[in-house]
């Protein structure tokens, strides 16, 4: 069944998380599927020193407070489960590059920001922040792509209402972590080929996406059919090939 969601809209702010971190510390009794929407932000971020670069107008830019129906044990299902959301309204040629980032081919898309909200050993809530390109723009990186040129013909208004709509009738599905597990291996990018990437030793390797770990590490296959097993600051794509 569809839980109704809320939207707090703003022309500019410096970041959608950011202020819904606000709001929540001022009042943590907001209802879950809460909403700050942008049109445009100034220190939009992704995960580290990741900067959004947005044209005001041109992209979906939203933070949504979610609070779980059963409290989650594996912080990566959220992940897992807001990919799920998204793929059952974006185009087919989007994948999921762990492990925050939406591409199509080598072009960057979109990106999350989850950060969750632990009591004791389980996740209560989640802020999920999310950035995508809907129309394609003047300040549009050469590395990124927007929905416009894959076929979409919605603008960012109706690329947010969708997201929430998609959002607020698929909060069960994360009760099913088997079916999510399955569902996010099928969706991730770079499973189609072998790519460069730099380890956090300095070496150079190339290899092939194989999966994810129940505890959300990143499995590569290298082209020598080596078997690697990546936490987050071990490796990083090299979009040379692009």
């Amino acid at each position: 069944m569809s839980q109704r969601y809320f939207i707090i809209r703003h022309n500019s702010l410096n970041s959608t998380q950011s202020e819904l971190k606000k709001i929540l510390a001022k009042d943590e009794s907001i209802p879950s599927l809460t909403a700050v929407v942008a049109k445009t932000q100034i220190e939009g971020r992704g995960r580290g020193v990741s900067v959004w670069h947005d044209s005001p107008g041109d992209s979906a830019l939203l933070s949504i407070y979610v609070v779980w129906p059963s409290r989650i044990s594996e912080s990566f299902l959220v992940n897992k489960w807001i990919c799920h959301v998204l793929a059952t309204i974006l185009p087919k040629q989007v994948k999921y590059k762990w492990p925050n980032d939406l591409m199509v081919g080598s072009k960057k898309l979109g990106g999350l920001l989850i950060e969750n909200r632990w009591e004791g050993s389980r996740i209560s809530s989640s802020i999920i922040g999310l950035g995508l390109n809907v129309k394609k723009s003047r300040q549009q990186l050469a590395r990124a792509i927007s929905l416009e040129e894959v076929g979409a013909d919605l603008s960012a208004e109706e690329c947010v209402e969708a997201i929430l709509k998609a959002i607020s009738v698929s909060l069960d599905s994360i009760l099913n972590p088997s079916s999510l597990h399955s569902r996010y291996s099928k969706l991730l990018w770079g499973k189609e080929t072998y790519r460069s990437y730099s380890m956090s030793s300095g070496d150079v390797i190339k290899a092939q996406v194989v999966g994810v770990d129940q505890l959300g590490r990143l499995l590569l296959k290298t082209i020598e059919n080596k078997t690697l097993l990546c936490n987050l600051d071990d490796i990083r794509w090299l979009p040379s090939e692009s």
